[in-house]
């Protein structure tokens, strides 16, 4: 029996369709009937991933850089900002003028915006039907960032600011994301492991960018899909195509876990 754990975005959800393809849930069906588990170990908070991975066959989810485990239905785990972090937050991003949207496993949240670059990224999240709230909405909770720098310099007075708080993500082009402090990918894996008495050994990684790093160090095999960060080929067992040729199961077949 092994443990699969796939990153979403660009791993499972192929980017050009924005779905998961017919011949990768066959094949996740087909695992699971044989006795594998199956996880989403996702950057995305559960708000804006369970309505696109609601009908696809899975034991679980881990949400938010392992802020959020769940299990057959069953909140595992789930940590979200204190009111002192919170306000800290608030009180950093209108210092440095940053554009961000802040996630909660139940909405995600904006302040203000200061360029059109985060616009854009609302009205994706918005056509995906997911919940977009302002700050200022009482449910306002979160456990991650996504923040949208403008330069080196703003960068970093805002990681300074936040630095006790948080862990932080980079991509290209001054993206980032900021975890709670000590969660991760891996973190998750780890929790969830442990709490269903499964050892590291059962557990296969599939993943493509910075916020699966973690996650590929951590699992005892680990697979790049598709065109990856290049630092993180080291980290990889096996590099297979792209989530749009199919390489989910091009790797699965490679693993000895489907048939050719």
């Amino acid at each position: 029996m092994h443990t699969l754990f796939f990153d979403f975005d660009g791993t499972l959800r192929v980017p050009e369709t924005n779905e998961v393809s017919k011949e990768t849930i066959q094949n996740l069906r087909t695992l699971r009937k044989e006795g594998n588990l199956i996880f989403i170990n996702t950057g995305r908070c559960f708000s804006s991933l369970e309505g696109q991975a609601k009908d696809l066959p899975l034991d679980g989810v881990i949400c938010g850089c392992g802020t959020y485990i769940r299990y057959r239905g069953q909140i595992l785990y789930e940590v979200q900002a204190t009111s002192i972090q919170k306000e800290r937050v608030l009180k950093a991003l209108r210092t440095c003028r940053l554009d961000a949207f802040l996630e909660g496993h139940g909405g995600l949240f904006v302040d203000q915006t200061y360029s059109d670059q985060l616009n854009q990224v609302i009205s994706f999240f918005k056509r995906m039907n997911v919940n977009m709230l302002s700050t200022e909405d009482p449910s306002f909770a979160f456990s991650k960032m996504s923040l949208y720098y403008t330069d080196q310099k703003q960068k970093d007075e805002f990681e300074n600011l936040l630095k006790e708080d948080f862990d932080f993500i980079n991509f290209p082009n001054l993206k980032a994301e900021a975890v709670l402090k000590g969660h991760s990918k891996a973190s998750g894996m780890r929790m969830l492991l442990k709490e269903l008495s499964l050892p590291c050994s059962t557990s296969i990684a599939f993943g493509d960018s910075d916020n699966d790093m973690e996650m590929l160090k951590e699992a005892n095999c680990s697979v790049l899909i598709g065109k990856h960060a290049p630092h993180l080929q080291e980290l990889a067992d096996l590099k297979a195509p792209s989530a749009k040729e199919e390489g989910i199961s091009w790797a699965l077949r490679k693993l000895n876990l489907i048939e050719e």
